[in-house]
Protein backbone atom coordinates (compact mmCIF):
# COMPACT_ATOMS: atom_id res chain seq x y z
CA UNK A 1 0.00 0.00 0.00
CA UNK A 2 1.71 3.60 -0.57
CA UNK A 3 2.24 5.99 1.78
CA UNK A 4 -0.38 8.96 1.42
CA UNK A 5 -0.28 12.51 2.72
CA UNK A 6 -2.97 10.91 5.28
CA UNK A 7 -0.64 9.00 6.54
CA UNK A 8 2.14 11.93 6.85
CA UNK A 9 -0.52 13.58 8.97
CA UNK A 10 -3.31 12.68 10.60
CA UNK A 11 -1.67 9.52 12.58
CA UNK A 12 1.64 12.10 12.96
CA UNK A 13 -0.63 14.22 14.70
CA UNK A 14 -2.33 11.37 16.49
CA UNK A 15 1.09 10.20 17.81
CA UNK A 16 2.07 13.69 18.80
CA UNK A 17 -0.63 14.38 20.77
CA UNK A 18 -1.13 11.41 22.52
CA UNK A 19 2.81 11.90 24.08
CA UNK A 20 1.40 15.55 25.18
CA UNK A 21 -1.43 13.83 27.01
CA UNK A 22 0.89 10.95 27.90
CA UNK A 23 3.75 13.68 29.28
CA UNK A 24 0.89 15.68 30.99
CA UNK A 25 -0.47 12.37 33.05
CA UNK A 26 3.45 11.97 34.00
CA UNK A 27 3.37 15.22 35.68
CA UNK A 28 0.43 14.99 37.65
CA UNK A 29 1.90 11.63 39.26
CA UNK A 30 5.05 13.61 40.30
CA UNK A 31 3.39 16.47 41.86
CA UNK A 32 -0.21 14.84 42.86
CA UNK A 33 -0.96 17.43 45.36
CA UNK A 34 -0.62 20.34 42.85
CA UNK A 35 -0.51 19.41 39.34
CA UNK A 36 -2.14 23.00 38.25
CA UNK A 37 1.19 24.34 38.99
CA UNK A 38 2.87 23.36 36.45
CA UNK A 39 0.47 25.52 33.98
CA UNK A 40 2.43 28.71 35.07
CA UNK A 41 5.55 27.11 34.52
CA UNK A 42 8.25 28.22 31.39
CA UNK A 43 11.64 27.40 30.44
CA UNK A 44 12.25 31.45 30.26
CA UNK A 45 10.47 34.51 31.04
CA UNK A 46 10.11 35.41 27.58
CA UNK A 47 8.29 32.17 27.07
CA UNK A 48 5.13 31.15 26.99
CA UNK A 49 4.08 29.11 30.04
CA UNK A 50 2.92 25.29 29.71
CA UNK A 51 -1.01 26.34 29.76
CA UNK A 52 0.19 28.24 26.38
CA UNK A 53 1.89 25.36 24.87
CA UNK A 54 -0.71 23.06 25.02
CA UNK A 55 -3.27 25.74 23.72
CA UNK A 56 -0.96 26.39 21.03
CA UNK A 57 -0.32 22.84 20.26
CA UNK A 58 -4.09 21.55 20.33
CA UNK A 59 -5.31 24.66 18.55
CA UNK A 60 -2.83 24.34 15.51
CA UNK A 61 -3.67 20.81 15.33
CA UNK A 62 -7.53 21.44 15.35
CA UNK A 63 -6.97 23.71 12.62
CA UNK A 64 -5.29 21.36 10.72
CA UNK A 65 -7.46 18.23 11.15
CA UNK A 66 -10.32 20.99 10.42
CA UNK A 67 -9.11 22.00 7.12
CA UNK A 68 -7.66 18.50 5.97
CA UNK A 69 -11.31 17.22 6.46
CA UNK A 70 -12.89 20.43 4.55
CA UNK A 71 -14.77 21.43 7.85
CA UNK A 72 -14.93 25.00 9.57
CA UNK A 73 -12.35 26.42 11.85
CA UNK A 74 -13.06 24.88 14.92
CA UNK A 75 -13.67 27.07 18.22
CA UNK A 76 -12.34 26.78 21.86
CA UNK A 77 -9.00 26.79 21.71
CA UNK A 78 -8.71 30.98 22.44
CA UNK A 79 -8.32 30.61 26.21
CA UNK A 80 -5.24 28.74 28.01
CA UNK A 81 -6.45 25.91 30.23
CA UNK A 82 -6.64 26.53 33.95
CA UNK A 83 -6.17 22.72 34.97
CA UNK A 84 -4.70 20.13 33.81
CA UNK A 85 -8.17 18.29 33.28
CA UNK A 86 -9.24 20.91 30.92
CA UNK A 87 -5.33 20.01 28.89
CA UNK A 88 -6.60 16.47 28.51
CA UNK A 89 -10.40 18.02 27.52
CA UNK A 90 -8.24 19.99 24.66
CA UNK A 91 -6.34 16.81 23.31
CA UNK A 92 -8.82 14.45 23.83
CA UNK A 93 -11.16 16.71 21.44
CA UNK A 94 -8.61 17.14 18.76
CA UNK A 95 -7.94 13.38 19.13
CA UNK A 96 -11.51 12.44 18.45
CA UNK A 97 -11.35 14.50 15.53
CA UNK A 98 -8.69 13.53 14.14
CA UNK A 99 -9.59 9.84 14.53
CA UNK A 100 -12.73 10.58 13.04
CA UNK A 101 -10.91 11.76 9.79
CA UNK A 102 -11.48 10.17 6.30
CA UNK A 103 -8.76 8.80 4.55
CA UNK A 104 -9.72 9.53 1.18
CA UNK A 105 -11.39 13.44 2.05
CA UNK A 106 -8.03 14.06 3.71
CA UNK A 107 -5.97 12.94 0.69
CA UNK A 108 -7.77 14.96 -1.97
CA UNK A 109 -6.99 18.37 0.33
CA UNK A 110 -3.46 17.82 -0.12
CA UNK A 111 -3.00 19.73 -3.15
CA UNK A 112 -6.28 22.12 -2.67
CA UNK A 113 -5.27 26.09 -2.32
CA UNK A 114 -6.89 27.90 0.17
CA UNK A 115 -6.26 31.49 1.83
CA UNK A 116 -3.95 30.97 4.55
CA UNK A 117 -3.14 33.19 7.19
CA UNK A 118 0.61 34.27 7.65
CA UNK A 119 0.63 37.13 9.98
CA UNK A 120 -1.70 39.56 11.48
CA UNK A 121 -3.97 40.66 8.52
CA UNK A 122 -1.88 38.66 5.32
CA UNK A 123 -2.98 35.44 3.75
CA UNK A 124 -1.41 33.59 0.73
CA UNK A 125 -3.15 30.75 -1.12
CA UNK A 126 -1.23 27.70 0.20
CA UNK A 127 -1.93 23.49 -0.75
CA UNK A 128 -2.93 21.45 2.51
CA UNK A 129 0.27 19.47 2.07
CA UNK A 130 2.18 23.03 2.33
CA UNK A 131 0.46 23.88 5.11
CA UNK A 132 0.67 20.68 7.31
CA UNK A 133 4.32 20.40 6.78
CA UNK A 134 5.49 23.57 6.59
CA UNK A 135 3.19 25.51 9.07
CA UNK A 136 1.14 23.48 11.54
CA UNK A 137 3.58 19.59 12.43
CA UNK A 138 6.31 22.22 12.99
CA UNK A 139 4.97 23.80 15.40
CA UNK A 140 3.00 21.29 16.93
CA UNK A 141 6.41 19.35 16.99
CA UNK A 142 7.84 22.77 18.54
CA UNK A 143 5.20 22.87 21.43
CA UNK A 144 5.36 19.40 22.56
CA UNK A 145 9.00 19.24 22.93
CA UNK A 146 8.61 23.00 24.83
CA UNK A 147 6.02 21.31 27.14
CA UNK A 148 8.70 18.53 27.77
CA UNK A 149 11.47 20.78 28.21
CA UNK A 150 8.84 22.58 30.48
CA UNK A 151 8.64 19.92 32.56
CA UNK A 152 12.32 18.24 32.95
CA UNK A 153 13.22 21.28 33.66
CA UNK A 154 10.37 21.57 37.03
CA UNK A 155 11.65 17.80 38.27
CA UNK A 156 9.34 15.19 36.30
CA UNK A 157 11.26 12.15 35.60
CA UNK A 158 10.86 12.29 31.81
CA UNK A 159 13.01 9.79 29.71
CA UNK A 160 13.52 9.31 25.83
CA UNK A 161 11.10 6.61 26.21
CA UNK A 162 8.44 9.51 26.94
Amino acid sequence: MPHTFYDSTIPVLTGILTTLSHVLHQAEAHRPASPTSFLTARLHEAMYPLADQIRLATKFSALLVARLTDQPEPTGFENNPTSLSECYDCITAVLTMARAADKDVVNAQADVLKPTPVGPGVTVPMSGARYAHLVVLPNVYFHLTTAYGILRMEGVPLGKRD
